[in-house]
């Protein structure tokens, strides 16, 4: 079961089978084994658009897949606040995303500190996200950087400009676009390499050439682009 605060959905395509993990592998594998029964403290960092929602939100889907309970807060969400962790040690699993958004909060570090506690007494699991590693977060609650820089810390590689070009083709290929190698090249010389922007091209091309009934062709992919 999945618990999520209100006007929070999960993104159904969010699983670990469609994330490209070979910049990080040890650290998908070892989300991929999680299990319910063993509780896991992890803390992961990385910069922007490196997948860090994908991974939090592909948790809680394995979690439900394993009739576990999970929540998952983001805590970038204004409506959010920190009354919403109270009495969260009853969650099998809680994803923490965007922590660097609140942390400097001073309610937020108490509310956490205790949700801390009561997951590592009840035998639970949490996963933590943010933009830089516990050990250099401005965090005034000495109790709280302690526990944070003890719990499994974990950099997120971003993917190199080769790495989104075969991420790319796969996602293409998953929605059964057939993209020559020439409209890849054309893609990757035209367009923004920020992966957002790259998968709502591709939603664009493939909503493109179904309503025109044409193959994907550059002349196609630049009528988009200009």
């Amino acid at each position: 079961m999945l618990q999520l605060p209100l006007n929070i959905q999960l993104d159904d395509s969010a699983k670990f089978d469609n994330f490209f993990a070979e910049p990080n592998r040890l650290l998908v594998n070892r989300l991929v084994t999680m299990k319910g029964e063993h509780p896991q403290f992890i803390f992961i960092w990385g910069s922007e658009q490196t997948g860090k929602t994908h991974l939090a939100q592909a948790l809680c889907h394995q979690a439900d897949q394993q009739a576990l309970t999970a929540a998952y807060l983001p805590l970038d969400n204004p409506e959010l606040s920190p009354a919403i962790i109270e009495g969260m040690s009853f969650m099998d699993l809680v994803c923490i995303d965007n922590l660097h958004s609140v942390i400097d909060d001073e309610a937020w570090q108490v509310a956490l500190f205790n949700l801390y506690n009561e997951l590592k007494s009840e035998g639970r699991s949490l996963i933590i996200l943010s933009d830089q590693p516990p050990a250099d977060m401005s965090i005034s609650l000495a109790d709280l950087k302690s526990r944070l820089t003890a719990m499994e810390v974990y950099k997120l590689e971003g993917l190199s400009d080769n790495d989104k070009v075969e991420l790319f083709k796969t996602r293409a290929s998953n929605r059964g676009i057939d993209l020559s190698e020439e409209v890849v090249k054309f893609i990757f010389s035209r367009h923004s390499r920020a992966l957002p922007e790259l998968m709502t091209l591709l939603d664009k091309i493939d909503r493109s050439s179904i309503a025109l009934k044409r193959k994907v062709t550059i002349p196609l992919v630049k009528g988009l682009l200009d």
